[in-house]
C-alpha cells in the first residue's frame, strides 16, 4: 500500500513539473487587432485570402471595421470595452451592393461577423499574427492572419 502511495506521488509530481514547463499561448489584446487581416479560415474551411479577397481592417482607435467581403466593401462599428477583455461585437456591418457571380463566400463572412462575440490569439507568436473569432456557442467562426 505504501509503495502505491509513493508511486502516485511521483506520478503527480512529474505531471505538475511537466505542466509548468509547457509553453503558454499568446494572449491577444484589443490593440493587437489594429491593422489589416486576411481571412484564412471560415466555419472550419481553410481559405486563401489572395483568392477570396476577404480582408478585414480594424481601426482600433476609431472602433471601426472596414475591408472587403470578397466582392463588396464592408464597413461598420466595433463594440469593445476594456472591462470585458476579448469580448467583441460587430453591430450593423454594411456593404456596398455590387452584384457578383458568386456571393456565397461573402454572405458566409457577413453571417459569421454578425455572430462573433469574442477573440483570442492562435498559437504562441509574439507579436500576435493570427486571431480566432468565436460565436456565442464557442464555435470558431473565423481565423484571421495579419497581412504584411
Amino acid at each position: 500500500m505504501r509503495q502505491f502511495f509513493y508511486l502516485c506521488m511521483i506520478a503527480v509530481s512529474i505531471g505538475l513539473f511537466a505542466g509548468c514547463k509547457a509553453k503558454k499561448a499568446a494572449v491577444a489584446s484589443f490593440s493587437d487587432l489594429n491593422g489589416e487581416w486576411g481571412v484564412v479560415e471560415m466555419n472550419g474551411k481553410v481559405l486563401n485570402p489572395v483568392e477570396t479577397h476577404q480582408v478585414l481592417i480594424f481601426d482600433v482607435a476609431g472602433n471601426r471595421l472596414s475591408g472587403n467581403a470578397g466582392c463588396n466593401r464592408i464597413m461598420g462599428q466595433i463594440e469593445y470595452s476594456e472591462m470585458y477583455k476579448n469580448i467583441i461585437k460587430f453591430p450593423q456591418v454594411a456593404t456596398t451592393r455590387m452584384g457578383c457571380p458568386d456571393m456565397s463566400g461573402e454572405k458566409e463572412l457577413l453571417t459569421a461577423l454578425d455572430k462573433v462575440v469574442r477573440f483570442e490569439a492562435v498559437g504562441e507568436n509574439k507579436p500576435v499574427d493570427e486571431i480566432a473569432l468565436y460565436g456565442t456557442d464557442n464555435s470558431k467562426l473565423l481565423v484571421i492572419k495579419k497581412q504584411k
